[in-house]
This record gives structure tokens, C-alpha cells and sequence, in this order.
């Protein structure tokens, strides 16, 4: 199409709209009329209709869509399960070499518009606190009709590779490009601020053994991870079947001290740092629980633990230092309480949102090392821990682990 007829094209639509507005405000000051008038009081009134979709993936149970919502595990989505394709009801995260998964994801639109083609994205990677998506493996791509105020489901199968067995993380995310709905970001994909995304986030591990698991990080950062104990019920609530299979811990020991170091760590440099009882009333070996690793050269940070949480330190190289991420992070979460009031439209705001998705691109992925201390777990007992990873930057969770502990 030529520059010219795109021209005229912009003519007709702003004609048409500027049409569509005057006609609605006198639509609505008939239809006002008409309910003073009607003889059933307290008729509620329509809303008004608008021509977008509102495409979502539930972070939780109940969840709508809303961005932020409470202060929830956002890392287990009951929409995104993954089940072995010889048996469809018995869901998982730990997957095996050589076996055939059906990976499925409900969508949802709360819009007024339906949406005939949204597609859904499967991004499968170690268990992680906050991902991008490059530093994941895309199993595939899924498409579906999404009716206003409906729900769809979308399913893609998965034969396992030997390389991609044991516990896994899985996110997938749901866009349209008619009508236009998509995430706030190309790689970043993080469900605490996007309702496009969803993440499947929960691992099965027996107390005294190790588990690697990796945190994305700006080159600049400060950032906690802290071990909260689940009670019976909120391990009963995450519906997983293994918990027909154990006794359900309530509130397992608080006191037991897992050990967070960055992989491949050196005995060097160790921080000493202060634990909730004092060090000298503590064993050697359960000094060595609450120690972090120090600034090596092969390491990108520092990890030490205080007041109950690991707390991280990243000094690398960057565009954007600790005083610029706060300035953009505060600005983005202004911007978007803008977007879901409706007073404007993202595309209002593209200088603001490009500088934020550039500031993303910046993030890099570290990969740590967890020991799980012995719990005094019996055989046959379970109980639950969520890894919380907190930006101190401003005290917003950025991503979450669930960990099932067995003895």
C-alpha cells in the first residue's frame, strides 16, 4: 500500500472514531434515560464496550489478571501442567529420559474481543528464580480461539532428551498480534508483572541432598533469597499427587540452615557472617550451613546470610547501575497502574518501555548450588519450603522455587 492511501486510510479511521465517540455519549444518555425510567430499580448499567482483548495466564488460584495481586506464589501456576502422555492425570516437574509428556496451558480473555488465534509459547529450564527466555530451551509453539470472557486450552507434546531430564522449571507465555495483546517484553518473562506469563515452578528433592537452581541478575544488583517453611495445609493446597504419598510435615523446622553457594565454588574467601544464633554456640559443620561464597575470580559476586536470607551482592560491569534500575523499575510500575485504569495505552509510553526492555537485556543468568540440610525427616514424611528471591532494590519478589523435601 502506498504512503498516499495510507494517508487516506488514517483519515477514514479518525473519522470513524471521532463518529463512534460522539455516538456513544448519546447512547449512553438514552440508555440512562430508560433505566431511571424502568420500573426495576438498582438495574445496573452496562459497561462500556471496548475493542481489545485482555489475554491471560493465571499466576494462582484466583487470579484474574490484575497486575500486582496479593502476596501469593506466583511460581506455581495452576494453568501450565505437564503430565506423561500414558498417564494424563498424574502431573509432574520431573521428567525422564525417553518419555513421551503432554505439556498443556489454559488461556484466558477477560476482553471484549475474541481472539482467533492466540498463541502460546513453552519454554522449559533448571529450576530458576526469574528467567529470559534466552537462557531457556522453547519446546514449542501452540495456538487456540480464545472467546471474549472464555477460556481455551492448548497442548503440545514433548519427548524428553536425555539432557533435559531430572526437575525443571516450565514457563509459557500467550500472545495475539490481531487483536494486538502482547507481553511487555521479547525475552524477559516474569509473571509477578506480566499477565502473559505463567510458570510451573516445583521441585521434589530428599532432605541432605544437592540441587542446582539459577537466579537472573542485572550486572548490578541487590538481591535476598530466603527459605520460608510451608504449613500442611499450603503444601495440601499446591494439589500435587505425591502428597497422597506422605505425611505432610506443619511447619518443619525453622531453625535448619540450608547452604546457598554459587556452582563450583572455591573453599576461599569465605564471608563470615552472623546467623540467627550466635556462631559460637554453633558446630563447625553448621557454620558451614550459613556461609556464603566470597568474591573470587571465577565468581560473579558475593553471597552472605543475615537476618534469615541470602543476601547477594553483584558488582559487574554495566549501562545501568543500582540508582538508574530503581529509577526505571518505580517508573515502569507508574506506567503500568496507568495501563490497567485505562486512562492510556502502552504504545503511549514506547521511549519508556523500549529503555526498560533495554535495561533487561542486561540481565545474566548465575548458576548456584543448594544443599539441603537434614531436616530430621522420618521415611514416608514431606514437608514444603518456597525460595523466595526479593530485588532489595526496591523489595519486589522477582521469582520463587517451591521445594518438597521427603526423608
Amino acid at each position: 500500500m502506498s504512503l498516499e492511501n495510507l494517508k487516506k486510510a488514517d483519515k477514514i479511521i479518525a473519522k470513524l472514531q471521532s463518529q463512534r465517540k460522539e455516538k456513544s455519549v448519546k447512547f449512553r444518555e438514552a440508555w440512562n434515560k430508560t433505566i431511571e425510567g424502568s420500573p426495576i430499580k438498582r438495574r445496573r448499567k452496562p459497561e462500556d464496550f471496548k475493542d481489545s482483548s485482555y489475554l491471560y495466564i493465571r499466576s494462582y488460584d484466583g487470579d484474574n489478571g490484575d497486575r500486582p495481586g496479593a502476596n501469593v506464589a506466583y511460581w506455581r501456576s495452576p494453568d501450565v501442567v505437564v503430565s506423561p502422555v500414558s498417564s494424563l492425570n498424574s502431573y509432574t516437574t520431573e521428567l525422564n529420559a525417553g518419555t513421551l509428556y503432554n505439556i498443556k496451558c489454559l488461556v484466558h480473555n477477560k476482553g471484549d474481543l475474541n481472539v482467533p488465534s492466540a498463541k502460546v509459547e513453552f519454554y522449559l529450564v533448571t529450576p530458576s528464580l526469574g528467567f529470559d527466555t534466552r537462557y531457556g530451551k522453547k519446546l514449542g509453539i501452540a495456538s487456540t480461539w480464545v472467546n471474549c470472557y472464555s477460556s481455551s486450552e492448548v497442548n503440545i507434546r514433548y519427548m524428553v532428551e536425555p539432557s533435559d531430564a531430572g526437575h525443571k522449571c516450565l514457563f509459557a507465555r500467550v500472545f495475539s498480534f490481531s487483536p494486538l495483546d502482547i507481553p511487555l517484553h521479547d525475552t524477559l518473562l516474569n509473571p509477578i508483572q506480566d499477565r502473559h506469563i505463567g510458570q510451573k515452578n516445583l521441585n521434589i528433592a530428599a532432605q541432605s541432598a544437592q540441587l542446582n537452581l539459577n537466579i537472573l541478575h542485572m550486572p548490578q544488583a541487590r538481591l535476598s533469597v530466603k527459605f520460608v517453611p510451608l504449613s500442611k495445609e499450603q503444601v495440601l493446597a499446591i494439589r500435587h499427587p505425591v502428597a497422597a504419598d506422605f505425611r505432610i510435615i506443619d511447619k518443619p523446622r525453622e531453625k535448619a540452615q540450608f547452604r546457598l553457594t554459587f556452582a563450583k565454588e572455591t573453599e576461599a574467601n569465605i564471608i563470615e557472617t552472623r546467623p540467627l544464633n550466635h556462631p559460637t554456640n554453633l558446630s563447625s559443620r553448621q557454620k558451614g550451613m550459613i556461609r556464603g561464597t566470597g568474591l573470587e575470580k571465577n565468581q560473579p559476586g558475593e553471597i552472605a546470610y543475615k537476618d534469615e536470607s541470602f543476601e547477594f551482592a553483584f558488582n559487574q560491569e554495566g549501562r545501568f547501575n543500582l540508582k538508574e534500575q530503581k529509577r526505571i523499575e518505580d517508573g515502569m510500575k507508574r506506567i503500568q497502574e496507568i495501563i490497567r485504569s485505562g486512562e492510556r495505552k502502552a504504545s503511549d509510553f514506547s521511549k519508556e518501555i523500549d529503555e526498560y526492555r533495554q535495561m533487561n537485556l542486561e540481565r545474566r543468568m548465575t548458576l548456584l548450588s543448594v544443599e539441603i540440610p537434614n531436616i530430621g525427616l522420618k521415611k514416608g514424611e514431606l514437608a514444603g519450603y518456597d525460595l523466595v528471591a526479593t530485588n532489595n532494590m526496591n523489595g519486589e519478589i522477582f521469582g520463587g522455587i517451591t521445594l518438597l523435601v521427603h526423608g
